[in-house]
């Protein structure tokens, strides 16, 4: 939990927030530049990239830090990291991998196919791979540089391998036909991509073929790591903006935090945010302990998504209808937070994945 962290993450997650607190409202650009001074921006990449390759107990540390600091582009303040780049051959660590690192190119994740009847596929021509097929839900891809996508690399004989493979493509290739971006609740943009017999040199397979769906799954632990943390630091955020109006005088002739009814759903909303802090520590500990984690590290997700969304969801109610203008810190994360209740894999596929996992496959803890 979060009192039994080691003392040098306990004083790294107090110099974090005391360097946060008055970065809220920097530009995107400033408050990544202060971050880069401050040797923050890398955390999560490896040493020889200037980082400190922390692992899934920093990185909760990190996320759920400055969510709870009020700032909503953790992404300004916690670089990229290698994901599911890491391992990737020379080729790629040069003209990918490390651009996207330094902040000079972006990338996308294209994972999600819902056209079965068009599924994305590899063909051998020579020393070449031929793509054909659609992803869906391809978040930000009309700002990226370039894509890692999950596909099934096919050969009709033993010549050349086959199998699950992700592969690098740019934006740009010939054939490569972005759809026209669809934005959602919390501002983020999603995009259609359609591969049109698009030509990418071999070269361009991060690891071997075959490894696609075990790097799939290891990037998407770590995401929903990340979210499960960046949920439970909005929660903590939202209790702090409840604590500060439950104490401004009320019409009654004390304060809002008087009335007993409101203490009762009070103390509700901090019983679960502790909740959900002992479950995001735990699933990180275990995570730490074993990249085989998908069970623990998806309930966790589902359970910090959803039961902050309930608590922010009672910030309102409690902070009344100036909660829900346009701007204010409740209403931003009252959005994110519904959106995250599906990103990385909607609450109620997860479960049927929990269960799954657990009758099927004999995997994960209580």
């Amino acid at each position: 939990m979060p009192e039994f962290l080691p003392k040098e993450l306990e004083e790294f997650r107090a110099d974090l927030l005391d360097f946060l607190i008055d970065k809220v409202n920097l530009s995107s650009i400033e408050l990544k530049d202060a971050c880069l001074a401050k040797g923050i921006y890398k955390i999560p990449q490896p040493i020889e990239y200037g980082g400190s390759d922390a692992g899934p107990l920093k990185l909760a540390v990190c996320y759920e830090t400055v969510a709870s600091a009020g700032i909503s582009n953790i992404s300004d303040v916690i670089g990229p990291a290698p994901g599911i780049l890491s391992g990737a051959n020379d080729d790629i660590a040069k003209n990918y991998l490390y651009p996207m690192l330094r902040g000079d190119k972006t990338g996308s994740f294209a994972f999600t196919e819902s056209d079965s009847s068009n599924p994305t596929v590899a063909t051998w021509i020579e020393g070449d791979l031929r793509i054909t097929g659609k992803k869906s839900y391809v978040s930000s891809v009309h700002n990226s540089d370039f894509m890692s996508v999950v596909l099934n690399v096919k050969h009709n004989d033993n010549s050349r391998p086959s199998g699950q493979a992700v592969l690098v493509i740019d934006t740009t290739t010939d054939g490569v036909v972005i759809g026209e971006p669809f934005v959602s609740l919390d501002g983020s943009a999603h995009s259609e991509v359609t591969f049109n017999d698009v030509i990418v040199s071999s070269n361009h397979v991060v690891g071997a073929i075959g490894e696609g769906i075990p790097r799939a799954i290891g990037g998407i632990l770590k995401e929903r790591l990340e979210q499960a943390a960046i949920a439970t630091g909005m929660a903590i955020y939202a209790m702090s903006l409840v604590a500060e109006n439950l104490m401004i005088s009320h019409r009654s002739g004390g304060t809002l935090g008087d009335l007993e009814g409101v203490r009762l759903r009070y103390g509700e909303m901090r019983i679960n945010t502790f909740a959900t802090r002992a479950t995001l520590y735990r699933a990180a500990r275990i995570l730490e302990k074993d990249q085989d984690s998908i069970n623990e590290v998806t309930s966790a997700k589902v359970f910090c998504t959803e039961t902050s969304s309930s608590i922010i969801d009672s910030a309102v109610q409690l902070v009344g209808g100036r909660g829900l203008i346009n701007g204010h810190p409740l209403e931003v994360i009252y959005r994110k937070i519904r959106s995250m209740r599906l990103a990385g894999g909607a609450t109620d596929v997860l479960r049927l994945s929990v269960s799954k996992g657990a009758l099927e496959f004999d995997a994960g803890i209580l």
